[in-house]
């Protein structure tokens, strides 16, 4: 088929662009199989069977990386050629799909790079227009995000529409931006990633290709046979002296990984405790841990007038009482005083902060401590002790002045109007202690509200090497946990179970319980700090996977993340005839049900290998997939219009597994029992690029017309009951395991 074609190369910022007409177009990585074609054999995985269609070859950032170290970052943004950038201006571009590599630029064109060299974990690709920028996401909108960005990390880049722009087009349900992340993983480039005729992934005014890859270096330096032998490898490593894949894929948590763990009590200033503690001994030792100051006394009594459980009272003449109440028909709540208090000093930091709510006047009282001569600073309200969180932040100089400032991310932010008035500022053995006091409100909406209902606030803290504001360097600097308490009055000490951190990361996992999933059911190593083996959390931003006797050698491997973008021109409906294309929303779910990933515990010991099958379940809705939001904020939307429709067209669904253990997932409509979609991996057996032995690639549902080969799209109703199935051979020991469903639709009403 003789077609228009449009070819443009870009290499991280440099252009480089040609226009070719008349050339046949051809797929970038053969073809493609699915998973439910129909029988009649007439689907056609060839691009080209598009007719007028264009692609686009777009290069990330160079990739430069070590063996065993991890690439996982937000590469800079890669401007789209002007040539497509001045055609689409104002125009929307229909991609009805694309291709992805990994790839070696060299004079005479692109060398692939095996998998057994650069392992794909995932990838987050998007294209932003006109109208939209990248953002990080942090704090509450991060922890919310039911996994639908980046695995379920509490914080992620993402498009957005920008804020500050007009749009004569607000209500068009046009995306400003998209994005791209299906069949994401080490299954990337043999599994499809098109659509059917007539649906596409709209953008309006493209102009810019993002994409943050998370790859893991396995190619071994140390052997130059065309097979694969695993280099080095950490104690923690899973895989088989003889497997043919590389256990550093799985992320192990090496000896250079430092993991704390601790069991955590909190205090409540309110109501009462989700988890109270139920001896006096654990809760004299909770008490001692979260008492502002020494415990005077311990008393253990039997009241039905008192807070039941474990309670502290902080008297204003400096004394604390640790109580424990065994009557368990108490109806007493925490707190009830109008001044409450908390304190906590940050050794690596080398700060200490009080700070003091008063209900009755409505102000706060802060007193920060650090070394004279240096500066110190604090900030409040860091959900995930980052500056990326951008938290109000109190700075006292080495001269003992203090200012106020919006920390930006991972930058040194504004200074802000000030709010506080300093009443104490004195050095005593070479500490200033700062005392300052502001409304509780905040005097703008980058000053902090305190808020006397929380108890407890997060705050990141650090001390610099000079008298100025400036880079607190690697050490000086930490998070912490200002846990309040009422004055005068019983403050509840409650068990906030076990959690830690790792490499000073706070650990956090959402595995839900059943129905929705079983993981939590199963002791699944994953939810867990002090269980937790390997995965994501030990896999972050140039993390070397070996243990610290072990170093990798210094040959870099160099390369490029690759897509090739198959494009349209879109048409809008007019009073004659619909649109060319309709929108495909994005729907998301973990089988591991907002875990992120899981592990694959091995079986038992001499079970015969092809009996070696673990399970997980999850039961959820179609409406728990829903983002009822207007997609031209925000690629991952559903509306506007949601309620305006009963259910959705399911068009697309693949699922993301990784090598070397997958064996099937499956989805069903759970109210039928219907099948909607089985995958069943398509494993390598060679050695040669994108047939490597043990490696997969999964075959996606696809559902259009029967001329086009495809079987009927499923409707399915917002409040139909799904249920996933992901096994896995488990021989063997894995980590980090995932089992998302990735699938695309469009709204429609009850057929």
């Amino acid at each position: 088929m003789k077609v228009l074609l449009l070819s443009l190369f870009f290499l991280g910022f440099c252009f480089g662009s040609s226009l070719r007409r008349d050339v046949t177009v051809s797929n970038m990585n053969g073809e493609y199989l699915l998973s439910n074609s129909h029988p009649n054999g007439k689907w056609d995985s060839n691009y080209a069977k598009f007719g007028e269609v264009e692609y686009i070859d777009v290069y990330s950032p160079l990739i430069s990386s070590q063996y065993s170290e991890v690439y996982l970052t937000m590469m800079d943004p890669v401007p789209l050629d002007p040539n497509v950038v001045d055609k689409f201006k104002g125009k929307i571009m229909a991609v009805v799909g694309y291709e992805t590599d990994q790839v070696i630029k060299k004079p005479g064109g692109d060398v692939s790079v095996p998998i057994t060299h650069a392992y794909n974990h995932h990838y987050c690709a998007y294209m932003s227009g006109a109208l939209s920028e990248m953002k990080q996401v942090t704090g509450d909108l991060g922890v919310e995000d039911r996994g639908m960005n980046n695995h379920g990390a509490p914080a992620w880049w993402q498009t957005f529409k920008k804020e500050d722009v007009g749009d004569v087009s607000s209500d068009s349900g046009i995306p400003t931006s998209q994005f791209y992340s299906e069949g994401n993983g080490g299954e990337f480039r043999k599994s499809y990633h098109g659509y059917p005729f007539g649906y596409a992934q709209l953008i309006e005014s493209p102009e810019f290709f993002h994409i943050q890859p998370m790859q893991i270096d396995t190619k071994n330096r140390h052997y130059n046979g065309t097979d694969f032998k695993p280099d080095l490898l950490p104690k923690a490593s899973a895989a088989p002296s003889d497997a043919a894949y590389s256990g550093l894929l799985e992320c192990p948590c090496t000896d250079r990984i430092v993991k704390k763990i601790d069991h955590v009590y909190n205090t409540q200033t309110s109501g009462a405790c989700d988890k109270a503690i139920s001896n006096e001994t654990l809760c004299f030792e909770a008490a001692a841990s979260v008492a502002a100051g020494e415990v005077s006394q311990n008393l253990t009594t039997s009241d039905k007038t008192s807070v039941p459980g474990c309670s502290v009272i902080h008297w204003s003449n400096g004394t604390v009482t640790a109580i424990y109440n065994s009557e368990e028909g108490s109806l007493v709540t925490c707190g009830g005083g109008d001044k409450l208090m908390g304190e906590v000093s940050v050794e690596p930091s080398v700060t200490s902060v009080k700070l003091e709510l008063d209900t009755d006047t409505n102000k706060a009282t802060v007193t920060m401590s650090g070394p004279n001569g240096k500066y110190f600073s604090v900030g409040f309200n860091a959900p995930n002790f980052a500056m990326s969180d951008k938290p109000y932040t109190i700075v006292v100089d080495g001269a003992g002045n203090v200012s106020e400032r919006k920390l930006g991310d991972h930058d040194p932010g504004t200074v802000i109007d000030q709010s506080v008035s300093v009443t104490s500022n004195k050095v005593v053995d070479g500490v200033r202690s700062v005392t300052m006091v502001r409304d509780l409100a905040g005097k703008t909406s980058d000053h902090y509200t305190f808020d006397p209902s929380v108890s407890s606030l997060a705050i990141i803290s650090a001390s610099g090497t000079g008298s100025v504001y400036a880079y607190h360097g690697p050490k000086t600097r930490s998070g912490s946990t200002l846990k309040m308490s009422v004055m005068d009055s019983p403050t509840c000490v409650c068990d906030g179970g076990i959690k830690g951190s790792i490499n000073g990361n706070p650990f956090h996992k959402d595995c839900l319980d059943e129905p929705k999933g079983d993981l939590v059911q199963q002791k699944n190593p994953t939810c867990w700090i002090d269980t937790y083996q390997g995965g994501l959390s030990c896999c972050h931003h140039q993390t070397i996977l070996l243990d610290q006797d072990q170093s990798p050698p210094e040959e870099k491997l160099e390369y490029h993340m690759k897509f090739r973008f198959y494009y349209q021109t879109y048409t809008p409906a007019t009073s004659s005839g619909p649109a060319s294309h309709r929108n495909l929303l994005r729907m998301y779910y973990q089988t591991e049900a907002n875990a992120g990933e899981y592990d694959v515990p091995q079986c038992a010991p001499g079970t015969p290998s092809d009996q070696c099958v673990h399970e997980i379940t999850a039961h959820f809705k179609v409406s728990d997939m829903m983002q009822n939001c207007d997609i031209r904020t925000n690629p991952n939307c559903w509306g506007p219009g949601v309620s305006n429709f009963t259910g959705v067209e399911l068009i697309y669904a693949g699922g993301h597994c990784h090598a070397p253990s997958c064996i099937s997932m499956e989805l069903y409509h759970a109210d039928t029992g219907m099948l909607l979609c089985s995958h069943y991996p398509q494993y390598g057996h060679t050695h040669e690029v994108m047939d490597e032995l043990g490696y997969l690639a999964l075959p996606p549902c696809l559902w259009g017309t029967e001329e086009e080969g495809l079987l009927t799209p499923v409707y399915l109703p917002y409040d139909a009951n799904l249920t996933s199935i992901k096994r896995n051979n488990n021989t063997y020991t894995h980590y980090g395991e995932m089992a998302s469903w990735q699938m695309r639709g469009v709204l429609i009403n009850s057929p």
